[in-house]
């Protein structure tokens, strides 16, 4: 039996001293997850002669990660959460890291697969064209969902730290910040994005929203056609909702989001402005989201270089030149031909 399944079964142990003859199996590792650790394992007892058996999974902090929210703030967002129609998985504990080495959480494991190319024509999980599209359609309102969620009703505003007068001023002083820790060598490109971003700063939102902060088809579980769960709350915090839509929308992610012809940007954001019931996206906010999506990823993978390279972390670290061009192109300010991305789109 391995330490991590040894430790994960004192601590259910402990916890349901009324499950009989209780047993975990031995934890798996996902992929994907690159902020959070994911161990898949199920639990089992014995209930009135049968074995009752119950999917969960462990995440835990990696040694180094990314900025994210504390494990105890997504616990009890996610808690909250689950009293409204936004789809996620059940939590049912919690440990600071006095148990596992490093603040983690248990939670329910969900039917269903997850795949960023889900709605490419390649058809990873087999779904069909005509299902690929309704999936589509179904990600803007799943969106929309996390952005009507009620902030001061649900008490959100406790749990996650208020952005202040502007949101896109503080994500973009909070990833400013991230850079002076993690870059290894100067970045020009991203130093001239974080100007370009400065200098577009959007006026606040008329709302402070949740906001999930990896909104994609990575990140939610698909199960018999069907959107199951919203995954990976890590980055979750209050700002504006053109946030996660920039996100969504930014070129880095243009060949997994959408299908030429039949499932574009415009698509997804008219989509989008119907199930809330709201104006149309305005193409400046929408522009500096889109870039600040970039330089936020190509800061998260100098992060994943930077502990790599100091040992923190066993899993490689993605390039991050490509994607910093990609922020330094999508300003406008420098042709795609003098960075590099025209053969690349």
């Amino acid at each position: 039996m391995s330490t991590l399944r040894a430790t994960l079964q004192g601590f259910l142990t402990e916890r349901l001293p009324d499950h009989a003859d209780l047993e975990v199996t031995e934890p798996l590792r996902l992929g994907g997850g690159s902020s959070q650790e994911n161990w898949s394992f199920d639990l089992s007892w014995d209930r009135g002669g049968a074995r009752q058996v119950t999917p969960l999974l462990l995440r835990r902090e990696p040694a180094s990660g990314v900025v994210d929210t504390a494990r105890d703030a997504e616990f009890e967002l996610l808690r909250v959460l689950g009293t409204t129609d936004v789809p996620v998985a059940k939590v049912h504990w919690i440990d600071d890291g006095a148990v596992f080495d490093r603040p983690s959480m248990i939670v329910e494991r969900r039917s269903g697969a997850a795949h960023r190319g889900v709605l490419r024509d390649t058809d990873p999980l087999d779904l069909g064209e005509h299902a690929r599209l309704r999936l589509a359609g179904r990600l803007a309102e799943l969106i929309a969902q996390v952005h009507r969620v009620d902030v001061e009703t649900l008490g959100l505003d406790r749990i996650l730290p208020n952005p202040g007068k502007n949101p896109a001023e503080a994500e973009l002083e909070r990833w400013e910040t991230e850079l002076d820790k993690v870059e290894l060598e100067p970045q020009p490109a991203l130093r001239f994005v974080a100007r370009w971003l400065r200098d577009h700063i959007p006026p606040p939102p008329e709302r402070l929203v949740l906001v999930h902060g990896d909104f994609r088809p990575a990140n939610v579980l698909v199960h018999e056609g069907r959107l199951e769960t919203l995954l990976d709350w890590e980055l979750a915090h209050l700002g504006d909702p053109v946030d996660d839509l920039g996100w969504y929308t930014c070129s880095i992610y243009s060949r997994e989001h959408f299908l030429p012809g039949r499932w574009q940007v415009e698509d997804f954001l008219s989509c989008y402005v119907t199930a809330m019931g709201t104006g149309q996206v305005e193409s400046g906010r929408l522009h500096f989201w889109q870039v600040m999506a970039s330089f936020r990823l190509a800061i998260i993978a100098l992060a994943g270089i930077r502990n790599f390279c100091l040992g923190d972390t066993d899993r490689p670290a993605a390039p991050a030149d490509h994607v910093a061009r990609h922020a330094l192109a999508d300003t406008g300010q420098v042709g795609r031909h003098r960075t590099g991305m025209e053969a690349k789109r």
